[in-house]
């Protein structure tokens, strides 16, 4: 059992004795909240509230443990769907009620019937992009350290060796978690097909293998491919391909966490499926209280939002409704957390905004297969909505949007933002000298760069064409300068080829701050203005602009 998963069940102990401790108050609520009613004060609200409570436990129990409990609290949330407000003084009502009661009472002082059973479907573990260390055996003395050059420029790093016994040597005692290897070398025209299988074995297990060779015969490639070998590049080589196959290769590719809101007055109960998908690899966050729905929701930015349908001071339905209010969360996934079986009303809830509906109590292996179906659909659109198809980034609509967002946030909070916009220099002259492929290549090559180079934090968008934009959080111009300006000398530094042909090519940028520019077409002016002084200043440049002209 992995660390994450002793810290799941040791978590989730924790919450059962916590219901545990709390279900006789729990129990007395629901006795007095029945006695009130019996009495005939305010009764509406108090058998509503009488429901409330039933319908919660009925929710919980099961969750926690008390599985019959949770069955006769359904049960009894049954009963009392039926009740018209006048039903509840009936003697044969009455007695139903406390029966049920009584029977709670019962099942809880028996204690847990079972301990909390780990789920084995707990699936979805992303990987971090750690730094990765490549080992690169060629024997071109000029051709080696450039290929380590540029693999360093996208954060690898990686080390080469002219001789197939000094990679054996150090693959013994440090593993690559990837190999590049040329196919001729002095030891022979086939040495590297023939060494990939001893190197691999004193590796780790699945450790991405690339061919490179000035060689493009059926013969090479053949043998690079029962060697093992994933991908094979031509030499001279094309070093936007190389890492964008390696990033593949290596699933530096693997999607975010997916990020999930849960609304649920229960605080216990909250917690749990908080555990539960946190476990798996998600992102959670928790409010027990509606009214700090939309707070959260601009901040947080969930891509599902997991609701309970019976809440004391807001409903589920209302709070859905609230959502759908705003044109950027119509699409946003909304699903019910809900004992509640009846289709009628099932279909009345989604009406009023929801997408789908869970069945409390619900598995942890049902709960996280449910959410994470959910919200990769609901990620997979949004992609096709929200991104530039070339490279992946932001497009320019969901970049102005993201923008206006994070100055909303601003206002709220103390704080200070950046903002870039990059151009790559005399973009038109490669597509016009080396064709229109050769520019989407540079162009995907910059945008590789800042996905990788920039912060988690930062905001990346294709602007459109071959410029850029960055929005930087809580980060001064200074600051957001300074890592532009690590990103452009990087960038410079990268090598392409057009046949026998290398070039390099640079960008410039202008830096802004949400003070004193704050609003986006105000901000945007501002940082374009910069871009514009670092063009006519000689390109190759990061200009800031601080203060308002």
């Amino acid at each position: 059992m992995t660390d994450k998963q002793i810290t799941k069940v040791d978590k989730l102990r924790v919450l059962q004795q916590a219901f545990a401790v709390q279900l006789p108050e729990r129990l007395a609520t629901i006795r007095h909240t029945w006695e009130a009613v019996q009495d005939g004060a305010n009764e509406t609200a108090r058998c509503q509230e009488l429901y409330r409570l039933v319908h919660s436990l009925s929710g919980s129990a099961g969750t926690f443990g008390f599985p019959r409990l949770g069955k006769e609290a359904r049960l009894l949330e049954a009963f009392l769907v039926q009740l018209a407000d006048a039903d509840y003084s009936n003697v044969e009502n009455a007695e139903t009620i406390n029966n049920a009661l009584a029977q709670f009472d019962t099942l809880a002082i028996s204690g847990a019937d079972n301990a909390h059973e780990e789920s084995s479907a707990t699936t979805f573990q992303p990987t971090a992009h750690a730094r990765t260390l490549v080992y690169v055996l060629e024997d071109d003395h000029l051709l080696a350290p450039e290929i380590v050059s540029q693999l360093e420029h996208f954060g690898y790093v990686a080390e080469s060796f002219p001789s197939t016994a000094d990679i054996m040597q150090a693959q013994e005692k440090c593993p690559a978690d990837a190999l590049i290897l040329d196919i001729a070398l002095p030891e022979g025209d086939m040495e590297g097909p023939s060494i990939a299988p001893q190197l691999q074995a004193l590796g780790k297990s699945h450790v991405p293998l690339i061919f490179i060779s000035a060689r493009d015969d059926w013969e090479a490639r053949l043998a690079a491919l029962r060697a093992g070998g994933r991908a094979y590049f031509k030499k001279p080589l094309d070093f936007t391909a190389l890492v964008e196959k390696l990033d593949c290769l290596r699933g530096f590719d693997v999607t975010e966490p997916f990020r999930v809101l849960i609304v649920e007055d229960s605080v216990l109960l909250a917690e749990h499926y908080s555990a539960v998908l946190q476990a798996a690899g998600m992102k959670v966050e928790v409010i027990n209280d509606p009214a700090r729905l939309l707070d959260s929701m601009s901040e947080f930015g969930p891509e599902l939002v997991l609701m309970d349908l019976y809440m004391p001071d807001c409903s589920g339905i209302e709070a859905a409704q609230i959502i759908r209010q705003h044109p950027s969360y119509q699409g946003l996934p909304i699903v019910y957390l809900s004992t509640e079986s009846g289709l009628s009303q099932q279909l009345d809830a989604l009406k009023m905004g929801g997408d789908d509906f869970l069945q409390k109590p619900i598995s942890d292996a049902h709960l996280v297969a449910a959410v994470s179906i959910r919200a990769q659909r609901f990620r997979g659109l949004n992609t096709l909505m929200t991104c530039d198809s070339l490279t992946g980034l932001l497009n320019h609509i969901t970049l102005k949007l993201t923008l206006e967002s994070e100055l909303a946030l601003l206002q709220r909070q103390e704080g200070v933002l950046s903002f870039a916009m990059l151009d790559i220099d005399y973009f038109k002259s490669i597509n016009d000298n080396y064709g229109h492929p050769v520019g989407d290549r540079v162009i995907k090559s910059l945008a590789h760069l800042l996905q990788q180079r920039l912060r988690k934090s930062d905001t990346v968008a294709r602007y459109g064409g071959e410029e850029f934009a960055v929005v930087f959080p809580n980060t001064s111009p200074e600051t957001a300068r300074t890592l532009i300006d690590g990103l452009r000398q990087s960038f410079a530094k990268i090598a392409y080829t057009h046949g026998t042909v290398e070039f390099n090519v640079t960008f410039s940028a202008g830096i802004a701050t949400a003070s004193p520019y704050s609003d986006v077409a105000s901000l945007i002016e501002a940082a374009d203005n910069a871009l514009y002084e670092a063009k006519h200043c000689g390109r190759n440049q990061a200009v800031l602009i601080n203060t308002a002209s």
